[in-house]
């Protein structure tokens, strides 16, 4: 009855022509009382019919407001383990991986490992390796091992390598692919990574992970050609986390065709770290208003919307955001920029684009 009502009052407003970015107050009446209603009976994990995830450490459990939210809205959780687990050689922290470990023992969401093998979050010891390919390669294998074999069958999938090329879809030259004499070698080297990750866990999923899919053909192209690769020489590899750090001027025909081609792999498809930039120039003394966060909504609705029509049901592993609010956005905290990337402001409070991503998933 619920359902029906709402999707009645939806159906109501469209037939009266009513744009929810519009700035008359009328318009601002009519959405702001869609939303009451479903903002009443309706959370973003209930109406999604694939898993809504969300990347943030494990301080959001202490504070009571976003705890219960986390609970509320979100079935997926990505857990950070990245390379500078392993602080020293052999030496690793597992206090973030155990702790959502053994807090999703007690409530229940899917567990997702984000990353093994990616160099902006190697230690320097990594980065700095000086021994021989082969010496590096035996450490790549025990730092997969060790991770994925610490909490088997528990955590259900891995970003096994993130962000191997530029944004124009050329190998990005970092220190680990220095090590190799040849891309053709870096890439058997990365293979060998999905194999290692698939050994110490053979259930569990395993993810390439990247971003600018959205706004780069060449570069989605060529990690097209990289799975295909993957594929016809048998290396285990369960589907494509596109990472989708977005902004209010992206285009919905880019966000289309990278859902298309990225589906066309017959892979899992992750929409992997959902944000949308209201402020993309970085404008320093720019004040967000009502529009921008109005456009931001768009955003974040065309994004779950496409991803619903043009991602196959059985290729559909979820959408996670990434961050919690605004004041703890990666965007925000660590770039230092102006902006509100998020669906939950500073305090926590829903905003609009929480409105416009729970409307995509009912859609």
């Amino acid at each position: 009855m619920i359902a029906l009502l709402i999707t009645s009052f939806l159906i109501a407003c469209s037939q009266q022509q009513i744009d929810p970015i519009s700035e008359n107050d009328q318009t601002g009446v009519y959405v702001a009382a869609a939303r009451q209603i479903i903002d009443s009976n309706a959370t973003l994990k209930s109406v999604a019919t694939f898993p809504i995830g969300i990347a943030v450490s494990s301080w959001i459990t202490k504070k009571p407001k976003g705890n219960d939210l986390l609970k509320a809205h979100f079935d997926s959780k990505t857990v950070h383990a990245y390379m500078r687990t392993e602080y020293a050689p052999n030496k690793f922290n597992f206090q973030e991986l155990d702790f959502w470990v053994k807090w999703a023992e007690a409530n229940p969401i899917r567990l997702h490992g984000h990353c093994l093998v990616f160099h902006n979050g190697a230690p320097n010891w990594m980065l700095q390796f000086n021994g021989s390919t082969s010496a590096f390669e035996q450490v790549i294998k025990n730092h997969i091992q060790t991770i994925v074999g610490r909490h088997k069958g528990k955590i259900r999938s891995w970003d096994v390598f993130n962000e191997v090329f530029t944004s124009r879809g050329k190998v990005d030259q970092t220190p680990f692919r220095k090590m190799y004499r040849s891309d053709e070698e870096y890439m058997n080297f990365i293979g060998r990574c999905f194999e290692w990750a698939h050994g110490a866990d053979p259930n569990a999923l395993l993810f390439y992970n990247d971003y600018l899919f959205e706004n780069s053909p060449a570069k989605t192209n060529t990690v097209i050609a990289l799975v295909n690769r993957f594929k016809s020489k048998n290396v285990p590899i369960h589907g494509i986390g596109s990472q989708m750090h977005i902004n209010i001027n992206t285009s919905e025909s880019g966000i289309r065709d990278s859902f298309i081609k990225l589906a066309s792999t017959g892979l899992q498809i992750h929409v992997s770290e959902l944000d949308v930039m209201v402020n993309p120039a970085n404008e320093l003394n720019m004040a967000i208003d009502g529009k921008m966060l109005d456009r931001q909504s768009t955003q974040y609705n065309v994004v779950a919307s496409l991803y619903k029509r043009l991602v196959p049901t059985r290729l559909q592993y979820g959408i996670t955001l990434w961050d919690f609010s605004d004041a703890d956005s990666w965007i925000v905290a660590q770039k230092k920029k102006n902006d509100a990337p998020c669906i939950f402001d500073s305090n926590y409070d829903k905003k609009p684009a929480f409105y416009g991503l729970l409307e995509g998933l009912m859609n």
